[in-house]
């Protein structure tokens, strides 16, 4: 039977539609899963991005809080018409509260951080003594961060050790209305050594006065602790830092590395492709490599610095990680000090920190309302207007007219100081004027006297004084402007007799110049005066040593019957100033009852023994001795057991090279204080707080020298705040006669919390509250630089324990050294939610542009921390 016709036939089995079914039924579903598959992670792209923003924008947050912190902890007035004055000083207390400590300490086996960094104020709990713990890198936040603070420590650095405390972003929410949470530790660069600035002290070596950064020691960062480093450390040094060795001669020019590179701030100028500059100093990338995570070395990444210094031997490359020994492995290295082989140089060092010489408060000077002012290169107004804005502000509640006086006498004194003439500094304006003390310095050492009566009952005197000048560099007096004054006493009944004036003409070169009124018939030169023979050459064994040239040459003889003194008289030794009138310069009583006339020789004699004079010591007239006329072997009285030790005081004429010669200058007239002031009330007293404040407003490191009339930044300073031992332990002379001990370092860090309390330095002049930084002037040594080992005395001077010695350590360090920084690096971990996705990143910031709340912080650079694999 046949089809019908249109009828085609088959053979595939019947189950084949089925097959063709769950084939097409499986592609649609492989279709629709890599629909919500590409859906999904479309989504989660979306998130991700949006979350990348969103953690960015909270990381700009925080670096906005950070800036605002900074411009607002500027010293003076800020931008807010309503705010006052801020603290001159940066110390982690609670007048910096975003300021954390640069190491934790010990205690009972454990360490603590005595401050971490707050930003947000009461509602960040427990900012200090929060102990140090391992923690993890995402471990999760405690949302009630008020009630367990101890659930809310953080690693904000990065090294898997707790040092900051996890706080809400006020103010900021994420697009889902989730909280955003950050930890953040800023650590002051001003408390490391800078190895773009610093070098090396050798106290065998040419620049030891203390008065350029590059003695601060940095070569101590390639030495392990307690060695010394090499020559190949220095040469190294040197030569890294001139393009690696291309010009090695460059490289030792000190001179011009200074001027070059410190001085421009490390913004080498190239001159030209025919004259490129010779130095390459280390940039930000070796800063950011030393800042990463703290103290860890990042192996995958090797910079310069890391090629010189001791950076890479006894570190740790991974976050501390829980159990075993690794925190207090980490607890060594990171504070572990300056005599612990394990101890961290990466978290001491950087390549950018600098100060400014900028004053607590406005000057009101055209030039320079808030820069200190150079005491070399200042005139009379300006330092008067500093220094008195420094006793004002020591001294609130003083009188204003006694700060006024003291303010003009204090001018005048350090006027005359440092200027190269030999002119009185005369400051007028007041009830009365006040006097520099100036070279040449003269002083009346003794007088003499021998009388007898003859047969007819008629008094025979011969008199001689005798003048003293100390210092053979000093010009010898002039004689239209010196004169020797006997002022006589009236006797009742008799009319005033007129006083007696000599002009002084000095004896040649002599220490001593004799003047003499001698009646023959009782003489006094032919057995009392030390004479030398005009003719005979004089040697000079020493500058200010005893020898033949100390002696009086010819004296100068008067008529006995017009230049005589008697019991009572008034002696003036007087200087006639440029513009007209008299300035008493020194003076003596003859005592009553001390001329007899028995025909012996009488002397009163003066304490001229080294650095005395200044204080009039004499003998009484019952210590009256044999005359020693023109010879310095018999001129020394007893001194008084309450009288302080020498004191140097004599003009240098020339630009102090430390600031923290202050301490040589007088406070007092010289010409009025008391006969028998002690040295301490008559120079400046760097102990005393009341004077104190003067190192806020005057300087000798003035940018000036390099830079324009106005710039106050200074490169490789040390914050004496925050700087560890270690650190301070590298300022010029601070380790003399300690070996390799680092006792005055930990001294200076110990000061600043004593008994669970902070005390900031205030001023630097506050290092002198500590004894051991005054130790040199009881020392009973010279601490002559000539000296076997060599001392931080550069003066040549015979005067034991003086007070130049007990200020000599601080003097030394007093321009390297300051108590504020502007150079700060911020470590910043930030989270959305309690477990959300974080980002970390570390921010260099520069606030030497603001002042007085113009200008801005400066973000130098931020680098993200990636997470550790």
């Amino acid at each position: 039977m046949k089809e019908p016709i249109g009828h085609i036939a088959t053979t595939r089995p019947r189950g084949s539609a089925l097959i063709l079914t769950v084939v097409l039924t499986s592609l649609l579903a492989i279709v629709g899963v890599l629909f919500v598959m590409a859906s999904r992670i479309d989504k989660m792209s979306t998130t991700a991005a949006a979350e990348t923003r969103e953690l960015t924008f909270a990381i700009d947050t925080v670096l906005a809080q950070i800036g605002q912190a900074l411009m607002e902890d500027v010293p003076g007035p800020t931008s807010d018409p309503n705010s006052v004055a801020q603290e001159y000083y940066d110390f982690p207390d609670a007048l910096n509260p975003w300021l954390a400590d640069l190491e934790p300490y010990a205690s009972d086996g454990r360490f603590y951080w005595r401050q971490i960094s707050n930003l947000v104020g009461p509602a960040m709990v427990r900012a200090n003594g929060m102990a140090a713990q391992v923690v993890g890198e995402r471990d999760p936040i405690d949302p009630n961060l008020a009630i367990d603070p101890n659930l809310t420590t953080a690693d904000a650095d990065g090294d898997g050790v707790s040092d900051a405390r996890w706080f809400q972003v006020p103010g900021v929410m994420t697009s889902k209305g989730r909280p955003f949470y950050a930890a953040v530790r800023i650590v002051d660069n001003g408390a490391m050594l800078n190895v773009n600035t610093g070098f090396q002290f050798d106290p065998n070596g040419a620049r030891v006065d203390g008065a350029s950064q590059l003695q601060v020691n940095v070569l101590a960062l390639a030495a392990a602790p307690g060695a010394q480093p090499r020559v190949q450390d220095a040469n190294s040094l040197l030569t890294t830092r001139a393009n690696n060795g291309v010009n090695p001669a460059a490289a030792g020019n000190l001179d011009r590395y200074e001027r070059d590179v410190i001085w421009q701030y490390m913004d080498v100028k190239n001159p030209g492709l025919d004259n490129p500059s010779p130095y390459t100093p280390f940039d930000i990338s070796d800063e950011l490599e030393l800042r990463y995570r703290f103290l860890l070395n990042q192996q995958e990444t090797d910079t310069r610095i890391e090629a010189w210094g001791r950076f890479r031997l006894d570190t740790i490359s991974v976050p501390v990680e829980y159990g075993g020994s690794s925190l207090r492995s980490w607890c060594r290295r990171a504070a572990g000090g300056p005599n612990d082989a394990f101890y961290s140089y990466r978290h001491i060092a950087t390549t950018y920190n600098m100060d400014r010489i900028i004053t607590p408060a406005s000057l009101n000077l055209a030039s320079r309302s808030r820069k200190m002012v150079n005491v070399n290169t200042a005139d009379e107004d300006t330092l008067q207007t500093a220094i008195a804005a420094a006793l004002d502000e020591a001294n609130p509640d003083a009188n204003a007219m006694d700060i006024t006086q003291r303010v003009a006498q204090i001018t005048a004194n350090l006027r005359d100081y440092i200027d190269d003439d030999d002119e009185v500094t005369v400051i007028g304006g007041m009830s009365s004027p006040f006097y520099g003390f100036e070279r040449p310095c003269i002083y009346i050492s003794e007088i003499a006297c021998r009388q007898v009566q003859d047969a007819m009952g008629n008094a025979h005197s011969s008199c001689a004084i005798e003048l003293y000048k100390p210092y053979f560099e000093d010009r010898n007096p002039s004689p239209d402007a010196w004169q020797l004054v006997i002022h006589h006493q009236t006797k009742s009944g008799e009319s005033p007799k007129p006083d007696t004036k000599v002009s002084i003409t000095w004896s040649g070169s002599r220490r001593f110049h004799v003047i003499l009124a001698e009646d023959l018939q009782v003489p006094l030169a032919e057995d009392y005066i030390q004479f030398l023979d005009p003719n005979e050459p004089v040697d000079t064994v020493s500058l200010y040593g005893y020898d033949r040239a100390d002696y009086a040459g010819t004296p100068q003889e008067l008529d006995p019957s017009t230049f005589a003194f008697e019991p009572n008289a008034l002696i003036y030794l007087q200087r006639v100033l440029p513009g007209g009138g008299e300035l008493r310069m020194d003076r003596v009583k003859v005592p009553g009852g001390w001329i007899e006339a028995d025909g012996d020789a009488r002397s009163l004699q003066r304490d001229i023994s080294t650095h005395r004079c200044i204080r009039r010591l004499w003998a009484t007239a019952a210590q009256y001795s044999t005359p020693a006329l023109g010879n310095a072997g018999s001129n020394w009285v007893d001194m008084d057991p309450n009288q302080a030790g020498p004191l140097q005081a004599h003009p240098t004429n020339k630009p102090l090279t430390n600031i923290g010669e202050l301490g040589m200058i007088f406070r007092e007239s010289v010409y009025s204080m008391a006969t028998d002031s002690p040295a301490v009330n008559v120079l400046l007293d760097l102990a005393d707080p009341n004077y104190a404040r003067l190192f806020n407003y005057l300087t000798v490191i003035d940018p000036a020298r390099w830079r324009s009339a106005d710039e106050t930044r200074v490169a490789g300073r040390i914050n004496i705040n925050t700087a560890p031992a270690m650190v301070l332990g590298q300022l010029p002379w601070l380790r003399y006669r300690e070996g390799d001990g680092y006792a005055r370092a930990r001294d200076i860090a110990d000061y600043r919390v004593r008994n669970g309390e902070s005390h900031p330095y205030r001023s630097i002049a506050d290092l002198m509250q500590i004894p051991s930084m005054r130790d040199l002037g009881s020392d009973t040594r010279d601490n002559q630089y000539v000296d076997t080992p060599r001392g931080p005395d550069l003066t040549p001077d015979t005067a034991r324990d003086d007070l130049e010695e007990r200020d000599l350590l601080f003097t030394r360090i007093s321009d390297l050294v300051t108590v504020r920084s502007d150079v700060f690096t911020a470590y910043i971990l930030v989270r959305i939610g309690e477990a959300g996705p974080q980002r970390r990143i570390v921010a260099i910031f520069d606030r030497s542009g603001v002042i007085s709340g113009a200008g801005g912080v400066r973000l130098i650079a931020q680098q993200l921390v990636p997470d550790p694999r």
